[in-house]
């Protein structure tokens, strides 16, 4: 199996726990004993959202487009879009709220967790990055 096929196997793999997560919450069946630990919220954000761009980055190659002349990862844009279209949704939703912080978390998770997949050698037989 070529290295970047296990990495989009990662990633739906990963997609589909992470549909599974966001529908157990806008059906109300996350279990209560999770809100025990603060900012437990944010911190999935954090944590969801930016593996979700690590395993996108990488199994995307690390693919860039060009926006105004500045090179932007394919796969955080696409991932920090879904983000903001969830966060909008929820506006609609009346037992879920918009958050900015979430969203913050989120653009946090994306960015840091996208810092690491650029870090991450995809070639076997090259050496690691500094």
């Amino acid at each position: 199996m070529k290295s970047n096929q296990r990495w989009v196997f990662a990633f739906w793999v990963y997609f589909g726990i992470l549909m599974s997560i966001s529908m157990a919450a806008y059906l109300r069946i996350i279990p209560t004993e999770i809100s025990k630990f603060p900012y437990y919220d944010t911190i999935l954000h954090f944590l969801l959202l930016g593996i979700a761009a690590y395993l996108g980055h990488l199994a995307l190659n690390k693919r860039k487009i060009q926006i105004f002349n500045i090179s932007l990862p394919l796969a955080s844009l696409i991932v920090m879009v879904f983000c903001i279209l969830d966060e909008m949704i929820q506006l609609l939703i009346p037992y879920r709220s918009f958050d900015l912080v979430d969203l913050g978390a989120d653009l946090c998770g994306i960015v840091l967790f996208t810092w690491f997949a650029e870090r991450q050698n995809l070639n076997k037989s090259e050496k690691p990055q500094p």
